[in-house]
């Protein structure tokens, strides 16, 4: 029999190939029979002692014949090999105490290809070199390293390794591709990025911007959108400076010279007009801030700024599942409770501004308690509390 060429996949999944034969753990419920293929192949430069794998299968819980019991799963875990229509004996090999993949076999597996090429990319001085080396990694790297047994106490260390030379690597090969401005495969790579790691800030900022330049505004002005609603959401964080600052960059496009109002109008219309209030970015809603105290000067009229303040009776911040829902709610309540030309923005994790066009501080306090009230109707725990101020805005001196 011929020696085969055997391929694994560790990355983004677990699979075995050999000879156009297949197994993978997508649809078998048993984990401890993969578990030993996956230790076993990962370590496949060594005979794996029979404790050590006793250690890692049974770490809790020990089998009143742990060695027996060893035998027994690894006889599962050759049955699982038979679809590769190989021997199995002669793939995991036993001997003196020690299981092992046979080494005598070639086997690819997909993450020492992917170290290779990151490896050759970080020695070369070519850029280009170095951008073909990095873009053939970053596509085997299909996700985090076995994602199945992310729990595993040996996989964490592992994948953790994997997951930052493939974040290293993206970083890099944006840096080479916008000297180049090659936009769509930036796009293409930060949007595989965020799917693997959705929480890298960086990822999402340059996927904006490069939407951007790529002329897809409003899908760039969407991503913003939805970014700043994960970490919101997620972490009760709100945009960093960074990420403003390219706001305001996405949201003024460059106009070519247009005579007909009618189609300038057009352009400007609200794409998912909301009834109620405007709610606005901070950035946005500064503007107006600085907008309405000009012509406080010119027009006498009575402007108040109000802050409004979510927290627990005692003066703390609730969780963030807690804070996500009733900021979410306090949005909505001060939306409808406003006239539509009334701007408000989210200020912070706990916080909503709102400018209040009112005669008198008097009027100004009976909105902010209509908004309390309209409030608490959608959201019923008792043990949060909403502080609010205002003060009338004075004209530029």
């Amino acid at each position: 029999m011929n020696t085969p060429i055997i391929n694994v996949q560790m990355l983004g999944g677990f699979t075995i190939t050999l000879d156009g034969n297949t197994i993978d753990d997508q649809f078998h419920q048993s984990k401890k029979p993969w578990n030993i293929l996956e230790y076993l192949i990962a370590f496949r430069n060594r005979d794996i002692p029979v404790n050590e794998l006793i250690d890692l299968i049974w770490s809790e819980k020990r089998s009143s014949n742990p060695a027996g019991a060893l035998k027994t799963l690894v006889f599962r875990s050759r049955k699982l090999l038979e679809p590769l229509g190989y021997p199995v004996q002669n793939l995991l090999i036993q001997k003196r105490g020690t299981y092992s993949w046979n080494p005598a076999l070639t086997t690819i597996v997909d993450t020492d290809v992917f170290e290779n090429l990151c490896n050759k990319a970080a020695d070369t001085e070519d850029p280009q070199e170095k951008l073909d080396l990095l873009l053939e990694a970053l596509e085997i790297y299909k996700g985090d390293f076995l994602p199945k047994s992310a729990w595993e106490s040996w996989v964490v260390p592992i994948s953790t390794y994997y997951h930052s030379r493939y974040c290293n690597s993206v970083n890099t090969a944006i840096e080479l591709l916008t000297s180049r401005e090659q936009w769509d495969k930036i796009i293409a790579i930060c949007q595989k990025a965020i799917a693997i790691e959705p929480y890298d800030e960086n990822f999402h900022y340059t996927l904006i911007y490069a939407l951007y330049n790529n002329n897809l505004q409003n899908q760039a002005l969407d991503h913003y959108k939805n970014a700043t609603d994960l970490f919101y959401n997620e972490f009760a964080i709100t945009p960093s400076e960074r990420l403003k600052s390219l706001y305001k960059i996405i949201s003024d496009k460059e106009h070519g010279i247009i005579g007909d109002l009618s189609l300038i109008q057009e352009s400007m219309q609200e794409d998912f007009p909301d009834k109620g209030a405007f709610c606005c970015e901070f950035s946005v809603f500064r503007e107006v801030y600085q907008l309405e105290r000009r012509a406080i000067e010119r027009t006498g009229d009575s402007i108040f700024l109000c802050l409004l303040t979510i927290c627990n009776e005692d003066g703390t911040f609730p969780k963030t599942s807690i804070m996500t829902r009733a900021m979410n709610d306090m949005e909505q309540a001060i939306r409808l409770s406003l006239r539509r030309g009334d701007a408000f923005t989210r200020y912070s994790v706990s916080q909503h501004m709102i400018l209040l066009p009112t005669a008198s501080f008097e009027n100004g306090d009976q909105v902010m308690k209509r908004i309390i009230r309209n409030f608490k109707k959608g959201y019923s725990r008792k043990q949060l509390v909403v502080e609010y101020s205002l003060q009338a805005i004075l004209p530029e001196t």
